[in-house]
């Protein structure tokens, strides 16, 4: 079977002059995905929780929503780090890692550390370093993985 055909599924045309393949694109938004579901419950759940007010109760089970949500947040960020990437015409992967510690940094964690000031936030400081800290490496993994995978 050709891989014609799925190459050109696996593609969004953003302009004339711009193609951007999906299969990366999905591979870095999930990859983005997985590392917030090690991030906020074995490695700095106790840290967001405290950040935040939460109190899990005995055998607390999220809902849907608590994953679908994130989960087309990652995939958005990612398309966008790969678009962004063309725009910069990045080639090598430090132009690549270039980008992600921009949008990590320039977007992730400045309006993670905006959205920590609210006032019912009861420790803005640590919900901004913990949440703050998965963008920026979130944002630096998919730009690795869309370099990897481009």
């Amino acid at each position: 079977m050709p891989l014609a055909p799925l190459t050109s599924a696996l593609c969004v045309s953003t302009n004339e002059d711009t193609r951007m393949k999906m299969l990366p694109i999905l591979a870095a938004g999930f990859a983005y995905f997985s590392l917030g579901g090690l991030w906020f419950t074995p490695l700095f759940g106790r840290q967001w929780d405290k950040a935040v007010g939460f109190e899990r109760p005995p055998k607390w089970r999220p809902s849907a929503v608590y994953y679908i949500g994130p989960l087309l947040g990652c995939l958005v960020a990612s398309f966008t780090t790969s678009y962004l990437a063309q725009l910069a015409q990045a080639q090598l992967l430090a132009d690549y890692l270039r980008v992600g510690l921009l949008v990590g940094m320039g977007y992730g964690a400045t309006i993670t550390t905006v959205n920590a000031i609210a006032p019912n936030m009861r420790h803005p400081g640590l919900y901004a370093v913990v949440v703050g800290s998965y963008h920026l490496v979130g944002l630096v993994l998919c730009a690795a993985i869309l370099y990897g995978l481009s």
